[in-house]
């Protein structure tokens, strides 16, 4: 479809931005569409003439929106369905279980689109392969790929299509169980090999990320709820250094020695990184939500880093090296 709507280019390289960009523009609308159009094609560094016509291009090829400026948010009137006719039953399978390759990758912000997929083409295969598909896809990518019980992805994904606030019992990582959560869902992600669900907790009164295999039990409420405008899923995970995202960020540097100096520097670790040379090596200055995944990393390179700032961290680095040296003295 694409490559024939792109026939008259010339310059491969161009296709390949300009598919990328309307990928990212469909990305873009259906997770943060309170937005105006003059922030989408900014934010793509792009013309709105450009934009208009990337549009027209998406629209003549099934996936059409408007922007609402009375709700002055985008709304999405055409996903058009495309029939796959030609595709044999191993290629099916292949699909769906790729499912589970994401998660050992990078991030995927359209995971109910793609969770969706993947079902849709295991519904059409014949029975009784059909319902074993099904099973196997529910047993080796929902629950031991990301940990899920299909039942709570399938609530989730009902609960944000209907836009329907939900009481939610979830676990946190050091096992204390918090009940009755009140939560609006936004939006479904993966991210560093886990599966996320991102929305407004009003128990907390803030937006908050919830893992979803700690998500113990949830019951829908008849309460429609309106996604807060100030909320945008792009700008608060361009701040995560790996997985915790938000709205306020720190600055943190480490210095790195020459051993490990290129290493760093051959490598984009964040999109907001400043690389400084020293004569030791370099320090290594980022912008994040969450200092502490900094952290976490840079002590990955042992004696080759040192965290530098915040005076915070640098404290918390200390005690954590004095741990890990208690664990391998000679007893």
């Amino acid at each position: 479809m694409f490559c024939y709507i792109f026939i008259s280019m010339n310059n491969k390289n161009d296709i390949y931005k300009r598919i990328k960009r309307l990928i990212l523009i469909v990305q873009e609308i259906k997770t943060n569409p309170c937005q105006t159009p003059e922030q989408v094609y900014q934010k793509f560094l792009t013309s709105k003439a450009q934009f208009y016509k990337d549009k027209k291009t998406l629209a003549d090829i099934g996936f059409d929106f408007v922007y609402n400026r009375k709700a002055k948010r985008f709304e999405i009137i055409r996903d058009t369905y495309i029939p796959i006719n030609d595709l044999s039953i191993s290629e099916r399978l292949s699909l769906i279980f790729s499912m589970r390759q994401l998660s050992a990758s990078g991030d995927y912000l359209l995971t109910v689109d793609a969770l969706n997929a993947a079902r849709k083409l295991a519904a059409d295969l014949p029975a009784p392969l059909r319902e074993n598909t099904i099973l196997l896809f529910d047993e080796l990518v929902l629950k031991e790929g990301f940990g899920c019980k299909h039942e709570i992805v399938e609530l989730l994904q009902k609960a944000i299509l209907e836009k329907r606030r939900i009481h939610m019992d979830y676990t946190l990582p050091n096992n204390q169980r918090l009940n009755n959560q009140i939560v609006d869902p936004y939006v479904i992600f993966f991210k560093r090999r886990a599966l996320y669900m991102e929305g407004l907790s009003l128990s907390e009164r803030a937006f908050h990320m919830y893992r979803i295999n700690r998500i113990v039990d949830i019951r829908m409420t008849g309460e429609i709820f309106s996604r807060d405008s100030v909320y945008q899923f792009v700008p608060r995970h361009k701040n995560a250094f790996s997985v915790f995202a938000g709205d306020h960020t720190q600055i943190v540097k480490v210095r790195f020695n020459r051993q490990v100096e290129n290493y760093i520097t051959e490598t984009l670790w964040h999109s907001s990184q400043c690389i400084t040379q020293t004569k030791g090596g370099i320090i290594f200055t980022v912008s994040v939500a969450e200092p502490r995944e900094v952290l976490w990393w840079a002590l990955g390179w042992g004696a080759n880093a040192e965290i530098l700032e915040p005076q915070w961290l640098r404290l918390l680095a200390q005690k954590e090296t004095d741990q890990m040296l208690n664990h391998y003295k000679t007893k």
